[in-house]
């Protein structure tokens, strides 16, 4: 499914890129990076609660329980993407001239703008559809579908930037619409009944929203990463610029796609090692984990930098000025890649909270070189803004493991003792059994 949605969004990119040009392109690439911001934003972290909430309440039979949690979600959610689309609709005006002063912008935010609800509603729909135990095809319908939606407009003729757009609304409400129809064949699994007594003693989950919150943090860093470099160089880069860079850099994000694949299928084995007391399982896990990680994103991102330039020149004319930007941006997947999965350790190890601050640390850089680096370096000072600080966190993440792991450690950079206590806190021993619990 992961391969389907690489090669979906890659062929769409190089399509996209190719028939609308490097400046109607610029404003295609920057209106779908603004949808995909601002969704995250409205969800923030609620999906991956609800995932969470769903799953558990249908584990011990609260069927009322989770049907009440889903629909504090999509209306939570809904409701807010709902003012945030109104306020990006009427706002678009003043959004080219005051922000990105990119002339024939507002349009085509304009149109952007009716995806944010059909997005934001369908990624809380694949969610449920996870917590039913219906992953694959709700990754589908999350990843893939749109990808495949915008590729069969293009192939039917669309060659604007607010016509395909409007064609990411559609696959943003055909998306839903098919969630609902999977849904409602499981709506007996949802259908209130009596809680049975074997519920009584499961105790109780914290709250929809506060599950979300140290969840939403974590979304937003990621998105952050992903999206903010491109977004601030759209407020000082001219329209063709920010299509090359956006190129550039979602060829990289594609590396990442496989690398959180890895680390997806990895994580319920290392919990469960991880819970189990197994530490030489888990330490070949981890081992294995980095090993593929490295041989596969590894390898890709090394011939992004071994052939930029080319790889960009089949896009189009005017795409190979964003060659040193990709080579720095493939850089950071490299070391990204060495370190597959590390983040998903301490996650699934109970050091949550660590990964938070790593994820803010992470945060704070991208920030400060966004706001340091790209009014004076254009695409070289974003490329600095997306690669350095996933480097960071994949090496930090790294480090972290071999220190509060060192029974299953990672291939880390070695960190003093001392530095890595004031970051990591002090090394625990390694026990015989490791309960999950909240660090």
């Amino acid at each position: 499914m992961r391969g389907l949605e690489v090669g979906g969004k890659f062929l769409l990119y190089f399509l996209v890129a190719r028939f609308l040009g490097a400046s109607e392109g610029g404003l295609f690439f920057l209106c779908l990076t603004w949808a995909h911001v601002l969704s995250t934003l409205t969800r923030f972290g609620l999906d991956r609660a609800l995932i969470l909430h769903v799953s558990s309440e249908l584990a011990v039979e609260r069927r009322a329980a989770a049907a009440r949690d889903v629909r504090l979600g999509l209306l939570t959610s809904g409701g807010f993407a709902l003012i945030v689309a109104l306020l990006s609709w009427n706002g678009a005006d003043l959004i080219e001239r005051h922000v990105f002063s990119m002339p024939g912008l507002a349009p085509v935010l304009a149109m952007a703008s009716l995806a944010i609800v059909p997005q934001t509603v369908n990624v809380m729909l694949c969610a449920v559809l996870v917590g039913l135990g219906r992953s694959v095809i709700a990754q589908f319908l999350q990843n893939a579908w749109w990808p495949l939606v915008l590729l069969a407009l293009v192939g039917l003729g669309l060659r604007s930037a607010s016509d395909l757009l409007a064609g990411f609304a559609v696959a943003g409400v055909s998306g839903a619409g098919l969630c609902l129809a999977l849904i409602r064949r499981e709506r007996r699994r949802l259908a209130a009944t009596p809680a049975p007594r074997t519920a009584a003693s499961a105790g109780t989950l914290t709250p929809l929203l506060i599950t979300a919150l140290p969840l939403g943090v974590v979304e937003v860093v990621q998105v952050s990463l992903s999206n903010l470099p491109v977004l601030l160089l759209g407020v000082v880069a001219a329209a063709g610029d920010v299509a090359a860079f956006s190129i550039a850099n979602r060829m990289t994000q594609l590396v990442w796609v496989v690398l959180i694949s890895l680390g997806t299928i990895a994580a319920p084995r290392i919990g469960a090692a991880y819970r189990l007391g197994d530490f030489p399982r888990l330490r070949t896990l981890n081992r294995t984990l980095q090993a593929l990680g490295a041989l596969t994103g590894g390898l890709a991102a090394l011939v992004m930098i071994g052939f930029a330039s080319p790889l960009l020149g089949l896009v189009g004319d005017g795409y190979e000025s964003a060659a040193a930007a990709l080579v720095v941006m493939a850089a950071g997947q490299v070391v990204n890649a060495v370190f597959t999965g590390q983040d998903v350790i301490l996650a699934m190890t109970g050091y949550g909270k660590m990964l938070r601050q790593i994820n803010l640390l992470q945060l704070g850089v991208c920030v400060v070189c966004a706001i340091v680096l790209i009014a004076p370096f254009g695409m070289m000072g974003a490329a600095i803004a997306s690669a350095l600080p996933l480097a960071i966190g994949a090496t930090l993440s790294a480090s972290a493991v071999s220190w509060i792991l060192p029974a299953a450690p990672s291939w880390s950079l070695p960190l003093p003792a001392r530095l890595a206590r004031s970051l990591f806190g002090p090394a625990p021993p390694a026990p015989s059994v490791s309960p999950m619990t909240t660090r």
